[in-house]
Order: structure tokens, then C-alpha cells, then sequence
């Protein structure tokens, strides 16, 4: 080959090579590096709407995820602990963190609840849960946020079944970004200004309608709610507060010397029942774990009774005392007319609680239903369909038709569970609340017809 063409070959080659060079460089994409995770803090504030006489409620939790909108769930399982709402008053504390993309925007909250007591004049009672899983959405969900602020805002109900406590918490809450990351168990002052976030966060919902009627001892229940917000809610149930008519049959109680057949009428309190929402139909909260109590006496100690007969054979002296023992369950509630029959003939007393000066000390309460029917264990009873999600500008009925019924044994009863009937009564007013997650303030009054 010839000096001059090897030259020209090599120019050749060398523009090549550096138009290919260049072509590479044009054309080359760094690949797209992980983005690094960021600690995102998840933390409860604010005690609940109790009953008097509480000093503390205590929630046990298994876990805590975030849902973020680019990725889904995000669980962290390692999450568990007992927090003593009481004890939060304008101070939150960090219960969890969880590892999130650093440009993942946060929008819920989940949070599960394995088990929660509540401590009422030194007594410890399981609480009702409709549900151990708790999902909360984020008002105003940012990705800057490095946390959130989860505001429970849960109201428990006081319910009885015969003379036996049954709390119920309606767990409303809300949750809002948070400024701020820190290792779980920290506690931090709450700024005035983010109570009124919170409670901007409420639920934008109302009552569009309400009916409660009675039918023989048949209770209707009819509710419409409005979603007039731009956020779903879920409505967990509704609290029905007013004056109850309460329904038992004869009682019959034996021990070793003595027998008795107790008849009670027109008896009545006033109480508060709670009804889960299961779907969008309405189920008596107590009814269930009723059937797992075991109770003194058949009415609440508010309750009042026009009038109580007794007919009785055996030891006299067993008699008068548990007489008085049924006094003393009784309350207040004896009734001002009582009637006595037995082998010395029949005895009519008015003025209630004829056989006070002979009672022997109340005996101590009993902790309230199986705790089996508390946290998790009773969401799983209810097969985890409690709730209704109600979109924005939407409307959905709630009803309840049926018979109020509750099924407890009766202490020293030889009979089987006794049914005790509770059934509005017409013509009074019944205070009904929606409970919500977000919280919101959706009430009515209603009469019943």
C-alpha cells in the first residue's frame, strides 16, 4: 500500500472512531439513582370525650402503616405499644416511624389496634371496638411533610347490659401534616394553632333526615348522611341517646335454701346505645357481646321500675338477704310500689328499697363482657364489614328495623340467658350522633313516633 492511501485510511478510521465517540456521548443516559428514604414520624395527640369518673384509657396497637400516592401501602410491624390517651392533653407523642421515598407524598394513616381498656373509678374495663384497623386519612397531604399528626378524637360511650358497664369507643379522628421527625416514645408540646388545624380537619358532614319509631316492641331506626365535603368518610356507626323502656321477663333465682320469681314493670333509663354500621345497615353494638355476660341484676343502677313483685319460698333469713343484695344492685332504682309473697302471707311496700336497712355491701362489678370482644379479636367477630365509605356529594340511608334484644345470664339463675328487650319510647326526644373518621359534628334531635 502506498504512503499517501495508508494515511488517507487513517483519517478515516480516526473520524470514525471520533464521530462515534461523540454519537455515544450525545446519546448516553446516566441510569436513575434510588431515592434516598426519609423517616416519616406518625404521632397521637389529645385525650377522648369520656365518661366522668375515667382517669385512664389505654390503646394498645400492633402495628402502623402510611399509604403514600406514588408507591401504596408502606406497614411497619415493629410498631407496637400502649398509649394512655388521658395522658396527652395538649402534648402528642411518636409512635412510630417508617421509612418512605423522599419524594413519596403520605396521604393515610392506618393504624391497628390490638386491644384497648379504659380505667373508670379504679376499675378496668376492655372496650367495644367496631374495628381494630383504624385508616385515617391526611387532610392537606404534602410531599414536604416529613410527618403526621393523628388526632383520635375518640368518644366512649357508657352502655349497660343489666346492671353491667359496657364501653364503647367510636374511635373519630383526624390527622394533619407534621412539621417535625422524632424517635418513637418522644412527647412534644402542641402548638395552639395546630389544635385549630385539627379541628379544621373535621368532616364535612350532616344529617339530612332521621326517624326512630316504635312498633309493639319493635324499633325503627332510619338515618340519611350527606358527605358535603370533597374527601370520602367513613362512618363507623351512630349513638342514640334518650330514655329507653326496658323489658324482662319473671326471674327466677335459686341458691342452696331459697327460691324466688321476680316480675319487674315499667322500667326505664336513660342510656345510650350505640349501633355499628355494617354496610348500611345498623347493628345494635351490645347485642353480640351481651350473650357472653354474666350480671347481677337485670336493669342499669339508673334505671326506674314502677313497680316489682316477688314470690318466694325457703330459709327467711337467705330471703331478707338477698333482698337487700337486689337493693343494692338496684340503686336507685328500686321501685316506689313492691309486692312480697311468700309462706307468712303478702306484704305491700311503698318508698322503694324496703329491705335497705338489712343490706349487706354491694358486691364488687364484674369486669364487663369477655375480652374477647375487644380490639382486633372483635373485628374479626364482625368479619372486618363494619363501616361505609360515603363519597363527596353523596348521600346514603342507615337503617335498623328490629328487636333490641339483650342475652345475659343472671348470677344464682337456674334459667338461661334472659332476655331483656330495650325499646324507645314514643313521644320523647332522642339525641343522634354520627360517628366518623375524619370526626365531624353531624348531630340531630328526633321524636320518636
Amino acid at each position: 500500500m502506498k504512503s499517501w492511501e495508508i494515511a488517507v485510511l487513517a483519517i478515516v478510521v480516526v473520524v470514525v472512531v471520533a464521530g462515534g465517540a461523540w454519537y455515544a456521548m450525545s446519546t448516553y443516559r446516566p441510569a436513575t439513582a434510588p431515592t434516598a428514604p426519609m423517616t416519616y414520624t406518625v404521632a397521637l395527640t389529645d385525650p377522648p370525650v369520656v365518661p366522668e369518673g375515667t382517669t385512664d384509657l389505654l390503646i394498645n396497637y400492633s402495628g402502623v402503616a402510611v399509604h403514600t400516592t406514588e408507591g401504596g401501602w408502606i406497614p411497619n410491624t415493629k410498631a407496637t405499644g400502649t398509649v394512655n390517651l388521658m395522658a396527652l392533653q395538649n402534648l402528642s407523642v411518636v409512635i412510630a416511624n417508617v421509612n418512605v421515598s423522599r419524594d413519596a407524598t403520605v396521604n393515610i394513616v392506618r393504624l391497628y389496634i390490638s386491644n384497648a381498656t379504659i380505667v373508670v373509678n379504679g376499675t378496668s374495663y376492655p372496650l367495644m371496638l367496631p374495628s381494630g384497623e383504624l385508616t385515617i386519612p391526611i387532610t392537606n397531604a404534602s410531599r414536604a411533610a416529613p410527618g403526621a399528626l393523628v388526632d383520635l378524637q375518640p368518644h366512649v360511650v357508657e352502655a349497660y347490659v343489666g346492671d353491667q358497664p359496657v364501653f364503647i369507643m367510636a374511635p373519630a379522628a383526624v390527622a394533619v401534616p407534621l412539621n417535625y421527625t422524632a424517635p418513637p416514645g418522644t412527647v412534644m408540646h402542641v402548638p395552639n394553632n395546630m389544635h385549630e388545624v385539627l379541628e379544621s380537619a373535621r368532616a364535612n358532614v350532616t344529617v339530612t333526615s332521621a326517624t326512630l319509631q316504635v312498633v309493639g316492641n319493635e324499633t325503627i331506626l332510619s338515618i340519611t348522611v350527606k358527605n358535603d365535603g370533597s374527601t370520602p368518610v367513613e362512618v363507623l356507626g351512630v349513638d342514640v341517646k334518650g330514655p329507653w323502656s326496658i323489658e324482662v321477663p319473671p326471674i327466677t333465682i335459686e341458691t342452696k335454701d331459697f327460691s324466688a320469681t321476680i316480675n319487674v314493670e315499667g322500667a326505664r333509663a336513660n342510656m345510650s346505645l350505640v349501633f355499628f354500621a355494617n354496610g348500611t345497615q345498623l347493628v345494635p353494638a351490645v347485642q353480640r357481646a351481651s350473650e357472653h355476660m354474666h350480671v347481677n341484676w337485670v336493669l342499669p343502677p339508673r334505671a326506674k321500675a314502677k313497680w316489682m313483685g316477688v314470690e318466694w319460698s325457703g330459709n327467711e333469713d337467705e330471703f331478707h338477704q338477698e333482698m337487700g343484695r337486689w337493693a343494692n344492685y338496684m340503686g336507685g332504682g328500686s321501685p316506689p310500689e313492691m309486692t312480697i309473697r311468700g309462706p307468712n302471707g303478702s306484704f305491700n311496700f311503698t318508698g322503694g328499697r324496703a329491705f335497705n336497712s338489712t343490706a349487706p355491701a354491694p358486691a364488687p362489678a364484674m369486669n364487663g363482657y369477655n375480652a374477647t370482644f375487644s380490639g382486633a379479636s372483635y373485628a374479626e367477630e364482625w368479619a372486618n364489614a363494619l363501616g361505609y365509605i360515603l363519597q363527596p356529594n353523596a348521600s346514603v340511608t342507615f337503617t335498623y328495623e328490629g328487636f333490641i334484644t339483650l342475652g345475659p345470664h343472671l348470677k344464682d339463675s337456674p334459667m338461661g340467658p334472659v332476655n331483656i328487650t330495650i325499646i324507645p319510647i314514643s313521644g320523647e326526644d332522642y339525641t343522634i350522633s354520627v360517628l366518623t373518621i375524619p370526626a365531624s359534628n353531624a348531630t340531630t334531635t328526633t321524636t320518636v313516633s
